[in-house]
């Protein structure tokens, strides 16, 4: 069980650790700071009785950080999708109502807030003007704060299917609005590519799905949360310029761009 291997990201890896544990070990560029905040959000939602792997403690070696987390079984509802692409809207919807319970639970973390969190991320961005740059924090400063639990990484790859469904992954939880943590997931799900563990035929069966799985989404979404389009869709242009600091693919960034040009027009910025 130990080491065994059993999932690899760009920000870190997971291993097995014994029979009941698994270790997330972080790559050396990882922060400290942000290895402690997933586990006090990954920490604070499991005591929430959100259905998420508890997470143990968090572990310093030779090899480097790492957290331990409880092991549970299943698949992801990514494979879960690529196994049986005709029932996405029925996985799909399932996701919707998971979010939707998830963002009940009150959160208050003044040191990691989604607010604050997006402000670094822009001002991070080396792509956007400074002037484009201030019109974008100007806007994000009159949205409002939220003191809910949310995400911030919510789609199908982070959370796990066993019979029941587990939400995984918590390095960017913090306090702050539920429905930027719906437009964010909107984004990732219209944006992202599908990654190359997907069996090819699959992935490209999923791309042209991509669309239809963030529709289905964020209607379930709203209709739960009795919002409209534009309560959701008022967050996507400090999303959109957040999400060029990350390590994005050549399309993946040409997207993002034409999308936050987009946007600041619709928004007269």
């Amino acid at each position: 069980m130990h080491d065994e291997p059993i999932g690899n990201g760009r920000t870190a890896e997971v291993i097995g650790y014994d029979e009941t544990s698994v270790l997330k070990r972080f790559r050396p560029f990882m922060k400290r700071e942000y290895i402690e905040r997933e586990f006090r959000a990954a920490s604070f939602a499991f005591s929430q009785k959100v259905a998420t792997p508890q997470p143990v403690r968090i572990i310093q070696d030779a090899q480097g950080t790492g957290i331990v987390y409880r092991r549970i079984a299943g698949k992801s509802m990514l494979q879960a999708l690529s196994e049986n692409p005709m029932a996405l809207s029925r996985i799909t919807r399932l996701m919707a109502r998971l979010h939707f319970d998830m963002h009940r639970i009150e959160y208050n973390d003044e040191g990691n807030a989604q607010k604050r969190n997006l402000t670094a991320a822009v001002e991070a961005v080396e792509g956007i003007t400074d002037r484009d740059k201030r019109k974008i924090l100007e806007y994000l400063r009159t949205l409002p704060d939220g003191d809910r639990l949310c995400h911030n990484d919510f789609h199908p790859d982070n959370i796990m299917m066993d019979g029941g469904l587990w939400i995984i992954d918590w390095m960017t939880g913090s306090s702050g609005s539920p429905e930027c943590d719906v437009a964010r997931s909107k984004m990732i799900l219209e944006t992202s590519e599908i990654p190359p563990s997907v069996p090819f035929p699959v992935r490209q069966l999923l791309r042209l799905g991509q669309r239809k799985i963030a529709r289905v989404y964020v209607r379930e979404y709203r209709k739960l949360g009795k919002l409209r389009k534009g309560d959701i869709d008022r967050w996507l242009l400090p999303l959109y310029a957040a999400r060029l600091s990350e390590n994005l693919s050549d399309r993946e960034t040409r997207t993002i761009q034409r999308l936050m040009r987009k946007e600041m027009r619709r928004l007269g910025l």
